[in-house]
């Protein structure tokens, strides 16, 4: 661990942690970038989420009781929400919406201690291996039954289990059944790691975390679990009360949640939420303007100033911790050849792509690692030139991998359209013969996932740790790597994403994730494209709405109408 950081037992036990050794073991898990939200300097903002007693932090200006109640409208920028099962949800805006029906063990507040969520204390042995937790014995699920111990371990052994994507999250956990996760009591669990896992208090949040995100066992089995991803059953403020693929998602305050706010009040303010799919960016902006939603979980960058210039409404933006790249699926020719896709990489000029889909709006930039986190970013001149505009280079590589004029198709939706336009224009003046391939957003995302598709224009939303960002995309595809839908296969990389994960000293880690990233950039994976903010689309009547970025927590929230 870095020498200004002492990971103690105690300092890592609960009921909460605090901001220092927080944002420690957010940089050692890769989410340092969210300590550069909040100025990282050690000072206190206004929080909301919870203290040591329970109940939840207040907020910026809490409301009166005049303000209690209303329904949220809520457009989602996306043709439809069709997976709320928080470890297999594998699209960012999926999981802002789930994260409103469930619980995690712990969870982090916008000035990024870490309190507990369903545990309301915790303590840590053997260096950072094992941790106890002792459980609420107030909590219910939405179908009336009552939260336990059991819980956490069939919500840890089904993730496991089943392979689910957020399971990668879990690698170093002892198997479940051999001490892994141990049943103390009715209201209390035990976690033991093969080596000290200091981060895992990140990992086991309901936001950055999903791994142990608390599912209902009886609900799975009584509904099935296709239907448990659509009309989900958790223990958080809201309850899905209506689901209807591509139509809407009702969202109903539960009566019993368990968290208060610091005069008492139960959470949430809201009586609900109506979410509604508004997948075309000029609607989205339209009905937030026109008052028809109160709020947008994202905002179409090309139509910014128009919300700027609003009234009724505001940009809330926080820097984005993702990144994006040109994907190319390695199973297609001719991108199975390193040399086409450095090629490719070479001829696309990611300022004036970044000018043209985004005008302006995001950082562009040919590596993975995100600027957000700061602590392991490198500007352009310190990274490998194997992804940087030279046009004519570019062209002589594809020319001498017989591979000029070739044609492809980029696969779109609607909410990427636009940068896909733009992208297609670069390359066809590059003299390559480049069509989109349009689709509804959930014919997108099957198809993504199945391999059908020549390239398209895809990467990290919401994650904003390097390992999140990279594991599920970049292990082997049979071993870890649930997202790496470019079908890229290397062992070296493989064995690095391992390597970075068990460095816990941070400046060694840096190493490795440096070591990792020249050699993406050289592979060309993905041709890196652009970093984006994260902004949300606030109503001036919205009131408590507290942004992390990549999230998007509702549950003190209030209406100031």
């Amino acid at each position: 661990m870095a020498p200004d950081t002492e990971w103690t037992d105690e300092a890592l036990s609960g009921p909460e942690i605090d901001r220092r050794t927080a944002i420690s073991l957010l940089g050692a898990a890769g989410l340092g970038g969210l300590a550069g939200c909040t100025g990282g300097d050690g000072t206190e903002t206004p929080t909301e989420g919870g203290t040591d007693d329970g109940t939840a932090s207040p907020t910026a200006t809490p409301p009166s009781e005049d303000q209690f109640g209303g329904r949220l409208q809520a457009g989602w920028y996306t043709g439809a929400i069709e997976q709320m099962d928080p470890p297999y949800i594998s699209v960012g805006q999926y999981f802002q919406l789930a994260s409103n029906v469930f619980n995690g063990l712990t969870t982090l507040k916008p000035d990024l201690t870490v309190r507990g969520d369903l545990a309301e204390d915790w303590t840590v042995e053997d260096d950072g291996a094992t941790f106890t937790f002792q459980l609420r014995d107030d909590v219910t699920f939405h179908n009336g039954e009552q939260f336990t111990a059991e819980d956490v371990r069939y919500t840890i052994n089904r993730t496991i289990q089943e392979e689910a994507p957020a399971a990668s999250k879990l690698s170093s956990l002892q198997p479940v059944d051999d001490g892994g996760v141990e049943v103390v009591g009715d209201y209390e669990v035990t976690l033991r790691f093969e080596e000290p896992n200091a981060v895992a208090l990140i990992y086991l949040t309901r936001g950055p975390g999903r791994a142990a995100t608390i599912v209902n066992q009886t609900a799975i089995e009584e509904m099935g679990a296709d239907q448990y991803g659509v009309t989900p059953v958790g223990t958080g403020p809201f309850q899905v009360t209506e689901h209807e693929v591509g139509s809407g998602v009702t969202l109903d305050a539960y009566d019993d949640y368990f968290e208060t706010d610091e005069n008492g009040n139960q959470l949430p303010y809201l009586d609900g939420i109506d979410v509604q799919p508004i997948p075309e960016p000029a609607s989205i902006v339209n009905a937030l303007r026109a008052g028809d939603i109160d709020f947008a979980n994202m905002l179409p960058l090309q139509n910014l100033q128009q919300i700027e210039d609003a009234q009724n409404a505001r940009v809330d933006s926080k820097p984005g911790i993702n990144w994006t790249g040109f994907a190319m699926n390695q199973e297609r020719e001719p991108f199975g050849d390193r040399q086409v896709r450095r090629g490719i990489a070479k001829v696309i000029d990611n300022q004036a792509f970044v000018d043209s889909a985004f005008f302006g709006n995001a950082l562009a930039d040919t590596g993975v690692l995100n600027k957000g986190t700061a602590w392991v970013w490198r500007e352009e001149g310190e990274k490998p030139s194997d992804q940087q505009y030279a046009p004519e280079e570019g062209k002589q590589l594809l020319e001498d991998a017989g591979a000029d004029g070739a044609s492809f198709s980029i696969l779109a939706n609607s909410g990427n359209l636009r940068a896909a336009e733009a992208m297609r224009n670069q390359l066809n003046n590059a003299g390559l013969d480049v069509s989109i391939d349009q689709v509804t957003s959930s014919t997108y995302w099957t198809r993504y996932e199945e391999g059908e598709y020549d390239t398209t224009i895809s990467g990290s939303v919401i994650d904003p740790d390097p390992d999140q960002s990279l594991w599920n995309f970049y292990r082997l595809p049979d071993e870890g790597g649930v997202w790496n839908w470019v079908n890229h296969v290397d062992e070296e990389v493989h064995q690095l994403l391992a390597e970075q994960r068990g460095t816990v000293d941070r400046d060694a880690r840096r190493e490795v994730l440096w070591e990792l990233e020249d050699k993406l950039i050289q592979d060309v994976p993905h041709a890196y494209l652009h970093h984006q903010d994260d902004i949300a689309g606030v109503s001036t009547s919205v009131q408590g709405f507290q942004h992390i970025p990549g999230l998007r927590y509702f549950h003190t929230v209030y209406l100031d109408e």
